[in-house]
């Protein structure tokens, strides 16, 4: 038995051996319930992070809106310019000058379309922040009914 004792050691230390061996086992293997329970944290701690976010840049909401009211201004002018120099090329006679106005048209007409995707960016920014606060606190609302 002194043989077998010194090399295996305490019932204590086999009881660690074990312990070690199957975390170990465990840590190598990621499963489904593993992965729900972590997707699960993490959406709450996604959630809880997008409150926060908007609760400590509530007060940048008048420099949001300015901003996006300015930007939204030059947008909305550059379309207007776009069709009035389109209704006045097409109404003027080529003889006089109509394809300098199309390609006036055509330019402003480019530059707007450079301009559509930031000015959607620039509407999701100031927009988003009020939508999601209220998109979360429904369904917080919802989930603490059920």
């Amino acid at each position: 038995m002194g043989i077998w004792s010194r090399l295996w050691g305490s019932e204590k230390a086999l009881e660690k051996g074990a312990d070690a061996l199957i975390k170990t086992g465990d840590a190598l293997f990621y499963t489904a319930e593993e992965k729900a329970t972590d997707s699960a944290e993490r959406s709450v701690r996604v959630r809880e992070f997008l409150l926060q976010w908007i609760k400590s840049t509530s007060g940048q909401n008048i420099a949001r809106r300015l901003i996006a009211l300015s930007f939204t201004g030059v947008y909305l002018l550059l379309a207007l310019v776009v069709c009035v120099l389109s209704i006045w090329a097409a109404l003027t006679d080529p003889d006089q000058g109509a394809t300098t106005l199309v390609a006036a048209a055509s330019a402003a007409e480019e530059a707007l379309a450079r301009i559509t995707y930031p000015q959607g960016l620039i509407m999701i920014f100031y927009f988003a922040p009020t939508k999601i606060g209220e998109a979360l606190a429904t369904y917080k609302g919802r989930a603490g009914a059920n």
